[in-house]
């Protein structure tokens, strides 16, 4: 497992739990709210500090019948706190308390550009894919979940009929809904709102004292693994990862975890390299130096390469480190049309695939945070309310001192 740094709490996360609600009245929210205590990372050292707060009361009550907060993207460099209806759980579906989530790229491209791709934002949308939190109703039919169950939310919902889906490849289903995405008309909404209404089958419970804020990096990580799964035997080989953004460092944790014998990452950013280097990388390289390049062209040393960057530079690069019949993995998203140099894909029989998002690699992901086989959390460099989504965003854009934004509600 790649080293991590000691993180210092002054409190536990489980602290404060916004997700919970009095099942008396649903969605009723009226006794005062305990102190909070947030933590946040400073970006000289990376060590957590503790902020608390005074107790507040509650605003009030929330009811069946009124509104609650959603961080909504209505166009680029457009995003706000609306408020919105939530009705109550339908059949097969449960209302989830939202407790923490995590900034994605996808997020960052949707404020920053109003679109990720080909998925522009033709009406407002509710943002949000990486979340967990604490199941507050149940609908008819629901078994293996009740009131208070602490989960972690699949952002997929896969059709289960197409034949990718049949054929257990969920992740290529043909009619995908994947919260947050402005994929489909009418959008996915995601996942940042007070409550949240899903299909019982999105949840992954979880014991009642594992950590909200750390489950709710269990999305990301399943890419990761599904990544690593895509490489085939990983165990004992030389792994280069370029790109140290966070799924960069989430595949350098997985790639270890599969038994990967060494961990290069590589970055054009200082500040990543340096990142990459405390977070437990045997060798880092900065790609925007040629001297240091050289290192891992000259005589290819990578069995192994995951390409998580999505730069067309840092693609070839992956070509020119790896040995004869090498493996590279493209996880990051390249742009639609990429000049290359492929030359080498026939002298050295190398082999490069795709890997997209996953498929029962979210519950894993789940397992192996709450049993505690993995630590992600030196990865988060900041925890903000999503109450002021721009100055959420902005921090997320801030690449020198930011990996990892994780967001609640106050």
């Amino acid at each position: 497992m790649i080293t991590s740094s000691v993180l210092f709490m002054v409190s536990p996360p489980e602290a404060r739990d916004p997700s919970i609600r009095p099942a008396a009245s649903r969605f009723r929210r009226s006794e005062p709210r305990r102190e909070q205590s947030l933590l946040f990372i400073l970006p000289e050292n990376d060590q957590y500090v503790s902020k608390s707060k005074s107790p507040v009361e509650e605003p009030a009550d929330i009811r069946e019948e009124s509104a609650v907060k959603a961080c909504v993207v209505h166009a680029a460099r457009d995003v706000r706190i609306d408020h919105r209806d939530t009705a109550g759980a339908g059949a097969g579906e449960v209302m989830i308390g939202f407790a923490w989530g995590g900034i994605c790229g996808s997020d960052i491209h949707y404020f920053e550009h109003g679109r990720v791709g080909d998925s522009i934002v033709r009406n407002p949308m509710v943002l949000g894919h990486e979340f967990s939190g604490t199941v507050i109703e149940t609908g008819a039919g629901v078994t293996g979940l009740r009131p208070g169950d602490k989960v972690a939310v699949n952002p997929a919902s896969p059709c289960g009929t197409c034949g990718f889906c049949r054929s257990g490849e969920t992740n290529l289903c043909t009619d995908m809904q994947f919260m947050g995405s402005a994929a489909r008309l009418p959008h996915r909404d995601g996942g940042f709102s007070e409550i949240v209404r899903v299909k019982a089958a999105q949840c992954v419970k979880v014991p009642a004292g594992a950590d909200l804020r750390h489950l709710a990096m269990a999305e990301p990580f399943a890419v990761a693994l599904h990544a690593v799964a895509m490489a085939g035997e990983v165990s004992g080989r030389t792994v280069l990862v370029t790109g140290a953004g966070v799924i960069g460092q989430m595949v350098a944790v997985a790639a270890r975890r599969a038994g990967a014998e060494r961990i290069i990452m590589s970055d054009v950013s200082p500040e990543a390299c340096a990142r990459a280097a405390r977070l437990g990388a045997d060798e880092v390289v900065n790609a925007a130096d040629p001297t240091a390049l050289s290192a891992l062209t000259a005589t290819p040393r990578s069995d192994i390469v995951f390409e998580a960057s999505g730069a067309p530079q840092a693609l070839d690069l992956a070509i020119e480190a790896m040995k004869p019949r090498g493996r590279l993995v493209q996880v990051g998203f390249l742009p639609p049309v990429s000049p290359l140099h492929l030359a080498k894909l026939l002298t050295r029989e190398l082999t490069i695939t795709g890997t997209y998002r996953f498929s029962d690699e979210f519950e894993a992901a789940v397992q192996a945070i709450a049993a505690g086989e993995v630590d992600l959390r030196p990865m988060i460099s900041a925890e903000l309310p999503l109450d002021a989504p721009e100055a959420v965003f902005e921090r997320a854009l801030d690449k020198a001192r930011t990996l990892k934004v994780m967001v609640t509600f106050q």
